[in-house]
């Protein structure tokens, strides 16, 4: 009796196997609108594609604007699979090559940005919790200084400063925006910014702790808004309408 039962399901499975792919064949040769290429999809769900074919439907079908880019205006389901994945090769090279554009931008862009300014700190202090003084954080006060070493005046900027110890491990890093107009080759002190400290930070204690005349401070600006209005920054433009 097993052995009639486990032809009974092999037989089941075989006949399930020829139906799925007598749906696929069906699928594939069926001409469809491209009008209405969305009902690809409720046709393909009752359909085994191969993951990859059903992927690259999805995507295609997804994007707004689709049916416009179609070759033709009707198309067998074999025929939409082909441009589906025609569609997203082209788009992943596209992609690839926008990419490696913005890689370029963004290394002549550097080029420029990097001898524009000079950041140093002046000026490291640990300000411990003062109830008295209704100060009930521990904090941190970095003082900066900074530098246009360029030719035209800049109003402001931003960049990352990171704290290297002795041996150039990274002891702490921030992100700063400094609104602060700078005429061209002059050096400007701003107030102490602030760090509220977390004694569970293993970078506030390595910076609490290590000298200032033990850490040294990289620089890399990010983006810089000069007088003129000019713009030299590492994030790509936005286009606008």
């Amino acid at each position: 009796m097993a052995q009639n039962l486990g032809r009974a399901s092999l037989l089941a499975l075989a006949l399930l196997a020829c139906r799925s792919h007598t749906r696929e064949e069906t699928f594939l040769a069926a001409r469809i609108p491209v009008a209405r290429l969305d009902s690809v999809l409720a046709t393909a769900d009752s359909v085994r594609l191969p993951l990859a074919d059903a992927r690259a439907l999805l995507e295609v079908v997804a994007e707004c604007g689709f049916a416009a880019r179609a070759p033709h205006d009707t198309m067998t389901g074999a025929e939409v699979v082909a441009w589906a994945h025609a569609e997203r090769a082209r788009k992943e090279q596209a992609n690839a090559a926008a990419q490696a554009a913005e890689r370029v931008r963004q290394d002549s862009v550097r080029r420029l940005l990097e001898p524009l300014l000079a950041v140093t700190v002046v000026k490291k202090t640990f300000l411990p919790k003062d109830p008295a003084s209704e100060q009930y954080e521990d904090y941190i006060s970095l003082a900066f200084a900074y530098h246009n070493a360029g030719t035209k005046a800049i109003r402001a900027f931003q960049g990352d400063a990171t704290f290297l110890d002795a041996f150039g491990d990274s002891i702490y890093s921030a992100h700063l925006k400094v609104d602060m107009p700078l005429a061209a080759g002059q050096t400007r002190r701003e107030p102490a910014r602030i760090v509220r400290y977390n004694p569970f930070r293993v970078a506030h204690q390595r910076l609490r702790d290590t000298p200032l005349e033990k850490m040294k401070l990289v620089w890399q600006t990010s983006d810089v808004l000069f007088a003129d209005g000019d713009r030299l920054s590492l994030t790509a433009p936005q286009d606008t309408p």
